[in-house]
């Protein structure tokens, strides 16, 4: 809660922050907060939509660089403040927009003027490769495509990132960074930009077709969702039952899913009768349909636009 304490305008000259580690619980923590991130991926993707915390989306992450901040909070080690925050840890969405803001103060003409297609490197960090900001229409995409010690494309499983987080932090610098734009450079680049663009038309194409859109259900809900079709009911309009079926047929929460495992148990017999109230207490739930997103008409690959571009080559 430092956020809190820690504001403009506070008429304290100086604010006292501390952090309480619990350092024998550090390894469950963090495998807890990795089931947590898993749950939201395998959540985002069961209805189609992004995950809505950055790194969810694949439902993992590399704890190796929280762990070391960590531990060096533990050791009172003050150089995470005094270079400005953990590389691990990016800045929120409003510290980029001010940074933004602060350098249209400073240079608006040269970066609203700056030509498409752009670019340019520096010598920072660990990650030698390419950025690249592509758009296809009102999208916008981030890519980091890793390099190899020769600046080849890597072939490595994971070597292109598109997490936005990743890619901001990688290529966050300061006015003293050091420019690294060897001659070769720009030749080379645009083998890095294929392998994005291609990652990024498969991307895309995924959405095209409605089939990768649909939620994944539960058998549970489909056995429920088939006994309650089966039936023919006089005096239930059919308006009614489909939107039971569409509320069964889509992702339930936990607690849901429970109750309706225990009215099936309540309820055995696959009748008219107990598909009758199966029907009426899965509408009691007030659960909503899953409205999948539209899809995504196709392109090609000369349809998605290079913006611009940054390369990385590791400090010495």
């Amino acid at each position: 809660r430092h956020g809190r304490i820690d504001r403009i305008g506070s008429p304290h000259p100086r604010v006292y922050m501390r952090t309480i580690f619990p350092a024998d619980r550090i390894d469950r923590l963090l495998n807890l907060e990795q089931r947590i991130l898993n749950k939201l991926a395998m959540a985002a993707a069961s209805v189609g939509v992004a995950a809505p915390i950055e790194g969810a989306v694949h439902g993992t992450q590399v704890f190796t660089e929280t762990r070391d901040e960590i531990e060096k909070l533990l050791r009172e080690d003050a150089s995470l403040y005094e270079r400005g925050g953990p590389a691990g840890a990016a800045q929120t969405g409003e510290e980029y927009r001010q940074t933004l803001r602060k350098a249209l103060e400073e240079n608006r003409d040269g970066i609203v003027d700056m030509p498409w297609k752009v670019g340019s490197g520096m010598v920072k960090g660990k990650h030698r490769g390419v950025f690249f900001c592509a758009a296809v229409g009102q999208r916008t995409y981030l890519r980091f495509v890793l390099a190899n010690e020769d600046w080849t494309v890597s072939a490595a499983d994971g070597a292109i990132s598109g997490e936005i987080g990743t890619c901001l932090r990688i290529i966050e610098c300061e006015p003293a960074t050091e420019t690294w734009h060897p001659d070769w450079l720009q030749d080379r680049v645009y083998d890095f930009w294929e392998a994005a663009q291609a990652q990024i038309l498969a991307e895309w194409e995924l959405e095209t077709d409605p089939a990768n859109l649909q939620p994944r259900v539960r058998p549970l809900n489909l056995r429920v969702a088939e006994l309650i079709r089966k039936q023919r009911f006089a005096d239930i309009p059919d308006e009614k039952v489909l939107r039971a079926l569409d509320v069964l047929e889509a992702p339930w929460p936990r607690r849901e899913e429970i109750m309706l495992r225990q009215w099936l148990k309540e309820h055995p017999d696959e009748d008219e009768a107990a598909a009758r109230v199966l029907l009426e207490k899965v509408l009691e739930t007030g659960l909503e349909p899953v409205q999948p997103p539209p899809t995504l008409p196709p392109i090609r690959s000369d349809d998605i636009e290079l913006v611009c571009w940054m390369a990385t080559e590791p400090s010495a």
